[in-house]
């Protein structure tokens, strides 16, 4: 699967972030994170960094966190944040519902890491990751979780540091 691009969206009516991902083929994938699942994915993608650092330089694995930060700066810098998702699909391969994200899974493949997402029923999605698409996507995620003021520490071996975001109104139901 080749990914064209990614957006991340705090739903306050939901308490879920929505985590969409189209291809170059114009298929869209929709999944749900709840604060359970992105608790257990964060450790999970900020292991995957290290080990895409690890495989592309392994005489850095002394100084991963300095190069990591060095990174980060890097490919955020270069990531157009700005872009409007595109909105031109023909397929919804899981369906045109979100998918509410249960499992994940990481296995080798043999150009990397491949990143495994299903629900409870193992439908979902598995694709490879490299540190271009992980240091945006944990920018990301890192904001949405600010402002849905779910009190994560997303602490990791770069310390991100994410734009000041306004947390979403409060809504009690």
């Amino acid at each position: 699967m080749n990914i064209h691009q990614f957006n991340l969206q705090f739903s306050p009516e939901e308490d879920r972030i929505i985590f969409r991902l189209n291809t170059f083929n114009k298929e869209e994938f929709r999944f749900y994170l709840t604060r359970r699942f992105v608790k257990v994915l964060w450790p999970v993608l900020q292991q995957l960094m290290s080990n895409d650092l690890r495989r592309r330089e392994p005489e850095k694995s002394h100084v991963a966190q300095a190069v990591l930060e060095f990174e980060r700066e890097k490919v955020v810098s270069r990531t157009n944040f700005t872009q409007k998702y595109s909105e031109e699909v023909t397929t919804y391969p899981l369906g045109e519902d979100i998918v509410l994200l249960f499992g994940i899974r990481v296995k080798q493949g043999p150009q990397g890491d491949i990143l495994c997402l299903h629900n409870a029923a193992g439908k979902g999605i598995e694709f490879m990751v490299n540190n271009a698409f992980l240091h945006p996507f944990c920018k990301l995620l890192a904001e949405n979780v600010m402002r849905a003021e779910w009190e994560l520490n997303l602490s990791s071996v770069q310390q991100m540091t994410v734009e000041t975001v306004q947390p979403s109104p409060k809504v009690l139901h």
